[in-house]
């Protein structure tokens, strides 16, 4: 197992709050990573900085004009020396046997080609809470999770970019991250992978995910139409609804379109939320359906109340 060779590969844009607790949790494995690519993807703080002071063994830091995360981490791994690469976002942090774990499945699934561990959420406040994953077998020595799609449409996602590990040959033969498409190129590749592999995977939380942090993609870009990793994978499964993971690919998209839908009710977008939910694809998660079309409108009615009260009070 000691002959397995991980290049962690980092994306950097504006995070100097957070890179060096990311670094330190690479630098505090018990499996050492050979190599750390820290892809400063034109910052303007001090992050690639901290990067130089940091002094930390097998880093090397690249810059790059400001290409978007896809580009960054793909430009990673055409430069990673090694087979098996790792991603960690720049705000989010490994526990020390995160790498351990990864490589004890490496030996043990070798017919995978992917790996993927559990992981925290780290809210804002501090407050930790575990991800809904719906699992049916919790085995802690590990398992090949052949059900993607079916897990996906039921709860979080199991596993995120910061807690999976690619074969180099792999992401290079499915052909890596999306350009231009400011979210979602995390589930595009997820996709991809399940389509193509095994994917070896521990139900132990080796990995934290940081929702507390500053500038993060997923609040800043809230899509008011559906994304392409969710337009492909349903064209993907309409190629042939008979297969056994069609109808979960079906309602792994309408998930995708309920949390949209969701997040524009969040936003006061309410009739962009209804036309989301409007999707026949929809009718996969009913209960869902129903307490969205329901939420948006007390949400906006309640909203409408609000504006009468103050026009009346000028």
């Amino acid at each position: 197992m000691n002959n397995l060779n991980f290049t962690v590969i980092i994306p950097l844009f504006n995070k100097a709050e957070h890179i060096l607790r990311t670094l330190q949790s690479v630098e505090w494995q018990k499996y050492p990573a050979a190599e750390i690519i820290v892809i400063d993807d034109g910052s303007t703080d001090e992050g690639p900085a901290l990067v130089e002071k940091a002094n930390i063994k097998n880093v090397k830091l690249v810059h790059q004009e400001n290409q978007g995360v896809s580009a960054a981490r793909n430009n990673g791994v055409a430069l990673a020396s090694h087979e098996y690469v790792a991603f960690l976002d720049a705000d989010d942090e490994w526990l020390p046997l995160f790498l351990d774990e990864v490589a004890r499945l490496i030996v043990k699934f070798p017919q995978a080609q992917f790996f993927g561990t559990r992981y925290q959420i780290v809210e804002p406040e501090n407050n930790y809470c575990d991800a809904k994953i719906k699992l049916e077998n919790i085995n802690p020595e590990g398992v090949i999770l052949d059900n993607y799609f079916d897990i996906a449409s039921q709860g979080d996602l199991p596993f995120t970019m910061s807690s999976m590990v690619i074969e180099r040959s792999l992401f290079q033969s499915i052909g890596g991250f999306p350009l231009n498409e400011p979210i979602g190129e995390d589930q595009d590749l997820f996709c991809r992978v399940a389509l193509n592999t095994s994917i070896a995977y521990s139900p132990n939380i080796h990995s934290l995910y940081h929702k507390d942090a500053q500038n993060q993609a997923s609040r800043i870009n809230i899509p008011s139409t559906e994304c392409g990793f969710s337009v492909r994978i349903t064209k993907e499964a309409r190629k042939d609804t008979k297969r056994k993971s069609a109808k979960y690919m079906l309602k792994y998209s309408a998930t995708h379109l309920c949390h949209l839908a969701k997040l524009n009710i969040g936003n006061g977008h309410f009739s962009q939320a209804r036309k989301l939910l409007s999707d026949p694809r929809c009718k996969l998660k009913p209960k869902h359906l129903i307490g969205l079309y329901g939420l948006s409108w007390i949400q906006q009615t309640s909203q409408w109340l609000a504006n009468i009260i103050d026009y009346k009070q000028i």
